[in-house]
């Protein structure tokens, strides 16, 4: 049988007094962005502001993907603010290469890569889906609705516009988690 890999635990981060954490649900049709403005009150996040980008591009077939890359890239950059500490979390990248839609994830992937670089000198920390599912609701494999109710207990009760931004929201919130800076509820 073979050895199971061990996980690294992520590396402990000493938070500022205050700090912005982007998750991010990215896809080449439909990409959103949660930002959360954070201030760090006995080394505990306390969410002072939530908003949400989203590009939605899943009804508009004509545009290249050239073009849905930089809608995708320009929206990564106003959600950004370039003189804060910033924190950028998103899904692990899990791939398929066979599958055309997952080869798209690719390209919005390492163009958020360049962007995160580029604009902030920084990476992108990630985290599984699994992972995000068990910390938000205590199921590895909840559905998406689940999930967003269970943001709830975290964020409040947010207007989302399509799940992609209630995703986009757990990947920021189970990150928080995984770094101590929010209780598991």
């Amino acid at each position: 049988m073979p050895k199971r890999k061990k996980t690294q635990e992520p590396e402990k981060i000493i938070f500022p007094d205050s700090y912005i954490v982007i998750g991010a649900d990215l896809s080449l049709k439909r990409p959103s962005f949660c930002v959360l403005s954070i201030t760090n009150e006995n080394n505990f996040a306390k969410i002072t502001d939530i908003k949400f980008t989203t590009v939605d591009n899943k009804k508009d077939t004509k545009k290249c993907h050239g073009q849905l890359l930089d809608e995708i890239k320009n929206a990564f950059i106003s959600c950004c603010p370039l003189f804060e500490t910033v924190y950028l979390v998103r899904e692990t990248e899990i791939m398929k290469v066979k599958v055309p839609s997952e080869r798209s994830l690719s390209k919005v992937v390492g163009l958020m890569d360049w962007a995160a670089w580029k604009w902030h000198e920084a990476q992108w920390d990630s985290i599984y889906p699994m992972t995000v599912k068990k910390l938000i609701t205590g199921n590895g494999r909840a559905e998406k609705q689940e999930v967003a109710d269970a943001l709830e207990k975290y964020i409040g009760k947010q207007d989302y516009k399509c799940d992609d931004e209630s995703d986009a929201a757990a990947v920021a919130i189970a990150w928080l988690i995984q770094q101590g800076q929010i209780e598991e509820k």
